[in-house]
């Protein structure tokens, strides 16, 4: 081991002296910084001296401000919408998207109907054996 190395072990089991001195000097760095320091109240522009540093006149006209601010939202929320003349409100069952048309799609028709088993649309009726067609006879080339 070193010299450092020793004197550095000798630290370690020290009894806590370094400790106190620690503190004492922590505590003086504390004052210096605290002299130092502004005074936060007067850095705001709060008057000190006042309490809150607010006058009459500004409570008052805070006071009047929110009466007055919540007398227009009173009024505003208590006053009934009616639709204006000649403008027509849809219902919103009468609504439809802007994009209904993309779902209108080819054979849809058939999707909507319940087919009929056994019953053809386009059925003609065949003609009967008894029925007997006129059959023209060509002339054989010679």
């Amino acid at each position: 081991m070193t010299r450092d190395d020793q004197q550095d072990d000798r630290d370690i089991r020290d009894d806590g002296s370094h400790d106190d001195e620690l503190r004492a000097r922590f505590a003086a760095l504390r004052q210096e910084e605290a002299a130092q320091a502004p005074v936060f109240r007067g850095l705001a522009g709060v008057r000190t001296e006042r309490g809150r540093g607010r006058s009459a006149g500004q409570m008052i006209a805070v006071t009047v401000c929110l009466v007055a601010m919540t007398a227009v939202a009173l009024w505003l929320y208590l006053t009934p919408r009616k639709p204006e003349p000649g403008k027509f409100v849809a219902s919103i069952t009468e609504w439809s998207s802007p994009t209904d048309f993309l779902l209108e799609t080819p054979g849809r028709e058939m999707l909507r109907t319940v087919p009929a088993i056994g019953v053809w649309h386009d059925y003609s009726n065949a003609p009967m054996r008894r029925q007997k067609h006129a059959q023209v006879k060509k002339p054989v080339l010679p």
